[in-house]
């Protein structure tokens, strides 16, 4: 296996020769000027149907005029690019070389550090557990910051922080079953279910408001209730006064209507064969019925 503990890197072999290169247009004032000439020559024309044919064959020789000064300038390029280009691709020859060696390293250190995460992470896994179960909280309540698996951070820090956090899950969690208890003995005592009660304390209300509203709630519905046995106390007085009894019947004076009819009663001999307990236990129905019943 190759020592990795190699001295330090050095390019000591590469020189290049390199003379910087000059570029000039020959005669250039001259061609200014003549370029000058040429474009004075061509300007303010007036286009008229007359002069439509000349002027687009000025416009095409001044085009044509252009495109040959351009046409030098891509071909000095090339020519000046040649070089470069030759340097470029020696370089990317030996920049190559050393990628080449570079990544079965890199894909090494990388695979390396992602083991070494893996193993923090199963150790901050293993102590959020045992501090969350210290607790009695379950480690899917103790959320992982992503922060306790840098190398940075040291063990006491992280532990210092995960007990933190577990503490205040553990103090919120507490305080909602305190909460909880409180809201089921105030329903209790209002004659209320609870559980709708309790439903919005887990979404998040406050105690003191979801016990001001239900408070709120009792009032209503006992308003609601009291005026509602007003109105059929109201409203038994007013059927009281066009009812009539007429021997077990009550009728409605007004409609007629038979209010209350007592069903007849028959006299029925019946015998019955049972123990002692289920003679009891029929005695019992008969009674809590209102049933006259007598034994011969």
């Amino acid at each position: 296996m190759t020592n990795i503990n190699q001295s330090t890197v050095a390019v000591t072999n590469f020189g290049v020769s390199f003379k910087p290169a000059s570029l000039a247009i020959q005669n250039y004032d001259a061609m200014i000027e003549q370029t000058k000439a040429i474009a004075a020559k061509y300007a303010n024309l007036m286009i008229t149907e007359q002069t439509l044919m000349a002027a687009k064959q000025s416009r095409a020789d001044l085009r044509k005029f252009r495109n040959a000064i351009e046409d030098k300038r891509k071909e000095v390029r090339r020519e000046y690019a040649r070089p470069y280009n030759d340097f470029k691709s020696k370089v990317d020859a030996l920049t190559l070389i050393i990628d080449q060696a570079i990544t079965p390293i890199d894909e090494g250190v990388k695979g390396l550090e992602e083991r070494q995460r893996k193993e923090r992470e199963n150790k901050v896994k293993k102590e959020i557990a045992e501090v969350a179960e210290s607790r009695g909280l379950t480690p899917d309540e103790v959320e992982l910051n992503p922060t306790w698996l840098n190398k940075s951070i040291s063990s006491v820090e992280r532990t210092r922080q995960i007990a933190d956090i577990a503490d205040y899950v553990k103090k919120k969690k507490d305080q909602r079953e305190t909460d909880r208890y409180a809201v089921t003995q105030y329903a209790k005592a209002m004659d209320l279910d609870a559980g709708g009660w309790i439903g919005l304390l887990d979404q998040g209300a406050e105690l003191s408001n979801v016990m001001m509203r239900m408070g709120e709630y009792s009032a209503k519905r006992k308003a609601e209730e009291e005026a509602e046995r007003k109105h059929q106390e109201a409203q038994a007085a007013i059927d009281a006064l066009h009812q009539q009894k007429v021997g077990d019947r009550v009728v409605d004076t007004e409609t007629g209507e038979v209010m209350n009819a007592v069903p007849e009663k028959y006299s029925y001999i019946v015998e019955v064969s049972a123990t002692q307990d289920e003679m009891d236990a029929l005695q019992t129905y008969m009674t809590a019925n209102n049933l006259s019943w007598a034994v011969k």
